[in-house]
This record gives structure tokens, sequence and C-alpha cells, in this order.
């Protein structure tokens, strides 16, 4: 026996070597197959898969993406982008209970038979994604967990046109307060769009289906406003299929859906700061000098001496009411317009109401008293205005766009129809370009979340209104068309680290 040892070692050893060659091989090679794989699981035949949801690019790294040239976004309720999302839409509209809403039901039922008894309809949230962003893919998936009979229903995601509400919406209503132009969403004309068909076959339960809402989503991103998201209707007969939704307390269960944008490719830029030192600047002085030509006189040349120039020093100064830059600052005037209410004035109101409906119908003045703080030969470096928002009435982002207002106005006397008690605004609303109110915004900035600080960059108007005092009218804010409100707080709320914020970087000869 012991003569065999050696030839068993050997063996042992040639294959273990070989084992090791292999995992090398297949270690060298995992990241180019996992970097390059598009294949849709779903796409051969809809054969049973486990797609369980991943985890998707939150806000958080969504900045640290942008130098890529494809960003992916995952919207799921209570998952991504944040654990905080709520932007989901779901429910089902039932001809067996047409007054019955289902908008907390953990299920949508997809019913066919000859009238599609049983509808689901679902809409994401995507406004954070820029207006401006190519969608080179959307899906939208969903988790089959039942079926009443064991063959195949062929099923079609429709574009819906009309605004539905999650807790109001029935067979017979869109909203507590608009019908459907035909029960059920069925009208092709006014409650959704028969053109825009995503086509996908169920053939299993205990799995994921995938719709391609590509071409919809586009819309979406380039008009937030028009998102109203899908109708799912199936083809055949006597088939039920029964999807999980987003009230599922399993969160790995719940609808989502995947936006992939393409972007540009950008290179991180740096903004040089002011530093202050003391350095040394060249400056020529004529030194005469002799030269060894017969009969010249003497040439002066030049040679370098060095003067010491002086550099500016900046100044970080911010302004905030009651608290910045000390508590006896009160220079801070606010307050918002409103179309519901032309004569009211809302200076005491602890919010700044700004909403998008019907091209601005809340709009929001807000001025920092500069003068005396401030010189005026200083150069502005840098000025942000900051506004803290706490609320929102609907699911969308809304734009928001500050713009120069070139009227004076009274803080405790603006309303929607007057600047100040004896004057009215050119235009209701502080409207009128170029006598209320510059026509091109001075800056604009995306609002989603709540609960967040947004800032303005409003550089070149700060300088103007240091220069020139008598200028400062303060801001108008004003929300780009869409069926949003968002709420931020005023110089009169009890919080003073959340009220309107005035940064500036500066420096002075």
């Amino acid at each position: 026996m012991n003569s065999r040892l050696p030839t068993f070692s050997r063996q042992h050893t040639a294959a273990r070597a070989a084992l090791l060659c292999v995992l090398a091989l297949v270690l060298a090679l995992a990241p180019f197959h996992s970097g390059t794989s598009t294949a849709d699981p779903l796409a051969e035949g809809n054969q049973p898969v486990d797609r369980r949801p991943q985890a998707g690019l939150s806000s958080s790294n969504v900045a640290a993406a942008l130098g890529a040239a494809q960003i992916t976004y995952r919207f799921q309720r209570g998952v991504n982008p944040e654990p905080h999302y709520s932007g989901v839409a779901d429910s089902q509209l039932s001809l067996y209970e047409p007054s019955t809403n289902f908008g907390g039901s953990s299920t949508m039922r997809l019913h066919p038979n000859t009238d599609v008894r049983e509808r689901p309809l679902i809409k994401f949230d995507i406004s954070r994604i820029d207006p401006a962003a190519n969608v080179t893919q959307a899906t939208l998936y969903l988790y089959a967990w039942y079926r009443t009979q064991t063959y195949s229903l062929t099923t079609h995601a429709y574009r819906i046109r009309k605004h539905w509400n999650e807790t109001e919406t029935t067979w017979e209503r869109a909203t507590t307060g608009s019908f459907w132009a035909t029960p059920g969403c069925k009208d092709p004309l006014l409650d959704y769009d028969p053109s825009s068909a995503a086509t996908t076959t169920l053939s299993y339960t205990n799995q994921w289906y995938a719709w391609d809402l590509t071409s919809m989503a586009q819309q979406w991103v380039a008009n937030p406003a028009s998102n109203e998201g899908v109708l799912i209707i199936a083809e055949g007969l006597g088939n039920q299929y029964q999807f999980r939704t987003s009230e599922i307390p399993s969160e790995e269960y719940r609808p989502y859906l995947e936006v992939t944008v393409s972007t540009e490719e950008s290179t991180p830029t740096h903004t040089a700061t002011a530093t202050p030192t003391e350095t040394a600047t060249p400056t020529a002085t004529a030194t005469p000098t002799k030269t060894a030509v017969p009969g010249q006189e003497p040439t002066p040349t030049a040679t370098a001496t060095t003067t010491p120039t002086r550099v500016l020093t900046p100044v970080a100064k911010e302004f905030q009411q009651g608290l910045r830059p000390d508590e006896s600052y009160s220079g801070v005037d606010d307050t918002f317009l409103s179309y519901y209410r032309p004569d009211t004035p809302w200076a005491s109101d602890d919010s700044l109401r700004i909403s998008g409906r019907d091209d601005g119908s809340e709009r929001g003045l807000l001025r920092f008293d500069l003068e005396g703080h401030v010189p005026t030969n200083a150069q502005i470096h840098s000025a942000k205005v900051s506004l803290y928002a706490w609320s929102r009435r609907s699911l969308y982002g809304m734009r928001v766009s500050a713009y120069d207002v070139l009227r004076a106005w009274g803080v405790d006397e603006a309303t929607w129809r007057q600047a100040t008690a004896l004057q009215m605004w050119g235009e209701p609303g502080c409207s009128q370009v170029g006598s209320d109110r510059e026509g091109d915004s001075a800056a604009s900035r995306f609002t989603y979340f709540i609960g967040y600080t947004y800032e303005w960059d409003i550089t070149a108007l700060v300088q103007r209104w240091v220069a020139d005092p008598p200028s400062n009218h303060g801001l108008l804010l004003v929300g780009h068309p869409i069926d949003q409100e968002m709420r931020f707080r005023s110089s009169d709320w009890r919080v003073l680290e959340q009220r309107p914020k005035l940064t500036l970087v500066y420096s002075t000869p």
C-alpha cells in the first residue's frame, strides 16, 4: 500500500491545480458577464423566474452617477429611491362592485371576460427626473400571486388620460367629483390612449411580469402633469389573475417601475475661492546702464523688482430673521399671493405657498434688506437663498423659478391684485413683465422632497441690489404649470433655523 501513495499524491495535486485555474478564469470573466448582460429574464415566453427587486439607485447616490452615460431609477413604495418614497398610487376597477374603492387593498384583480370586468390601474411619481432627460428604457413590474385557471392571458397596458385618485376611484368615478367618460375607464378618447399599448402574456403565478412603458415614460418625464399611469386589461374569458399592490406589508412584492435615462458625460469643475494672501507682483523699473557702443548715450534697460499687491479677503455672511447676522436682524419680508383669495394679505402666515395650478395660482414674495449690512462697493462672489419645504399637496414634483421684482410692494399690504394699499400690480399676481417683474427667471430649482432645504443661486441679482439698494424689491417665486402646491416655511415660523435664509460670500476693495 505504501508504494501507491506517491502516485495518488501527484494525481491529487494536479487535479487541485487544474481546479484553481478554472476558478481563477471564472472570477476573471465574472465582471464582464455581469456588466454586459442585458437579457430580460421575462422575455423568453414568460417562464417562471424569481425576479425579486434589487436595490435601486437612491437619491443619495444619483449625483455620484451623473458622470455616467446612463442612470437607472427604481420607484417602489417604501423602498426606492429612498425608504420614505410614497409616490405610488394603485387600485382596481370592478364591475361587480361599481361604487367600491379598492385603493387600500393589497391585491389588484385582472379579469377579462367579455366586458373586462376587473382591471388594475397604477401610477408612479417620477417627476424628480430631469424633464430634458432621454428615457432609454422604462419597465413596470407586477408580482402575480394567484389565478383561478391554469391557462395564459394576454394583457395590455394603456396610458391613462384622465386624472384619478387612488383613494376615490371606482368603476364609475375617476375621483369623487369626476366620472369616467365611460364606466371602467373605457372611453378611448377621454379615459385612456388606445394607441399606447404595452403587451405581456401571463402564464404562471408567484413570479414577476414586465410591461415595457418606455414611450409613455418619455412623455411623463417631459411633462410630469400628464402622468396618470397605466390601465391594464386582458384578452380572453373566465380567468382571473391577482397582483400584489403597494399596500402589501412584504416590501419585496410591491410593484415597481424602473426608468433608465441617458445623460451627457460631465467633468467635475472646481470653483476658485479667494484666499487672503499677500503676494509679490513683478513690475518694470528703468535702470540706466552703460553700453559698449562708441558715440551713443547709455541706454536704460528694464529690470524686475517686486511690489506687494493687496489681495481681496472674502467675507461670508448669512441673513435670517431673528437669527443671522445676529438676533436683532429683522430685515426679511415675505408673503404669498393667492388667486383664490385675491384681496387677502398673507404676511402673518408661517408658510409661503407656491402652486403650479392655473399657471401659478399661488406665488411667493421674498425680500432681504441688505442696506447697511453689505458695502455698496462689495464684489459678490456667491449669493444663495434657501427655503425649507415642509408640505406638498400631491405626489408630483414641481420646478420653482425666482424672478427679480421690479415694483415696490408692502409686506402687510400685498395681495393678488395689489402691490401696496395704494398701488395695483400691472397685472394681478405680479405678472406684468417689465413693470412688475423681469421676464427671465434669475434661478430655477426642481422641488420634490419635504423636510428638505432648497437653494436658488441669485448671485447676479444680489450684486445689483448691493450696488443700488433702492432697486432691491426681492424675488417672486413661481411654480411651473402642474397640479401641485409646495409649502415652505416663512420668516414667521417659530423654528428659527427653518426660516428663509440668504447666504453671501463677498469681498471689498
